[in-house]
């Protein structure tokens, strides 16, 4: 699923400010986006990289413009980055695709609007994969059949088309290659970061390491400039290793809606008694109902308590909270499954 899908790509400020002018108020004013971070610094054209800042949502993306500033002077060496290729996650966090930047040149990345703009991040472009290729640093659980979800850990691991990396378990025939059966299916709701993958095991896997790529490679057991495959073995019952049944736990989760549309509530646990560690730092989304579908509006995680409060845009309609379904893990030993909870639907 396209992380376009999946995340809001506007601010109402601009509209705000237009609106109090024509009232005779004064619109509020906004400081000028500041880049203050690239992650990682170097790497190809469509590396994707985090920027880090402030001021990413003060103006809605139509009115901001992307550029890796080049060395020269002028704009001779400046690249735009398209639209359709940088996203804003939030207020302090954009994931963008490095455009076609040369080799050897060093790019100051910039976001503007109208009120400037300063950066001090920078991205050395090469011809290998420089810092960009994905890294697998661990995977939970390391035994599972297929249908199990697996929550594999790393970095670089978004591709170029702004979602999560494709995954492969052995026998790899081949991964790269879009509905291949050997090709994991990442879990719904989306939950990928560049830091995090969660998949589900395919039919047929069998014991070897998990392969990750975020670029097609045209040979599936030799891994491109963008690739990379785990340490270890991911293995599969029988005889390796024995299905265990892991304890499971019911959680529910409220939702109200506050002015301006702040989304508040709590996951809490339905045991008795209550089983507190999964209530905390929990993964929750905030969805609204569009042309018959529920949409994620707003990614938020709940406090040691449950508590979560999360601001989305301002629409008429009717809205619900979601409390992913999560695996707690010693190592790579699953103890604990956190069963999802859905809110009653609350109409704005």
């Amino acid at each position: 699923m396209s992380l376009f899908k999946r995340y809001s790509r506007r601010a109402a400020a601009v509209g705000v400010g237009v609106g109090l002018l024509v009232l005779g108020l004064e619109a509020p004013a906004f400081a000028a986006p500041t880049v203050s971070g690239v992650a990682p610094t170097s790497g190809p054209a469509n590396c994707v990289v985090v920027l880090t800042g402030t001021g990413f949502k003060d103006v809605p993306q139509a009115n901001q413009t992307l550029t890796f500033v080049g060395p020269a002077t002028g704009a001779g060496d400046d690249i735009v980055v398209a639209a359709a290729n940088w996203l804003r996650i939030s207020a302090t966090e954009i994931w963008a695709v490095a455009p076609a930047v040369v080799s050897g040149t060093t790019y100051t990345v910039t976001l503007t609007d109208p009120t400037g703009g300063t950066s001090t991040g920078t991205f050395a472009a090469t011809t290998g994969a420089g810092g960009c290729a994905p890294t697998i640093a661990s995977f939970a659980p390391g035994c599972g059949s297929a249908g199990n979800t697996v929550v594999i850990t790393g970095t670089n691991l978004i591709g170029s088309d702004l979602a999560g990396a494709k995954v492969g378990f052995s026998p790899y025939t081949p991964a790269a290659v879009s509905g291949d059966p050997g090709m994991a299916a990442h879990t719904v709701p989306d939950v990928d970061e560049p830091t995090s993958l969660s998949v589900v095991v395919p039919t047929g896997a069998a014991d070897g390491k998990i392969q990750v790529t975020t670029a097609v490679d045209t040979d599936p057991n030799t891994l491109g400039v963008q690739g990379a495959f785990s340490t270890t073995n991911f293995e599969v019952p029988p005889p390796d290793c024995a299905p265990v049944t892991t304890p499971t736990h019911a959680r529910s989760i409220t939702l109200s809606l506050r002015k301006h549309l702040v989304a508040r509530g709590k996951v809490s646990s339905t045991e008795d008694p209550a089983f507190t560690d999964c209530v905390a730092g929990v993964p929750v989304r905030i969805q609204h109902r569009v042309s018959g579908h529920w949409k994620t509006v707003g990614k938020t995680t709940t406090s040691d308590t449950g508590a979560y409060k999360k601001s989305i845009k301002d629409k008429p309609g009717k809205y619900r909270a979601k409390a992913v379904k999560v695996a707690l893990a010693t190592g790579t030993t699953i103890t604990d499954i956190c069963l999802g909870a859905r809110s009653r639907v609350v109409k704005n």
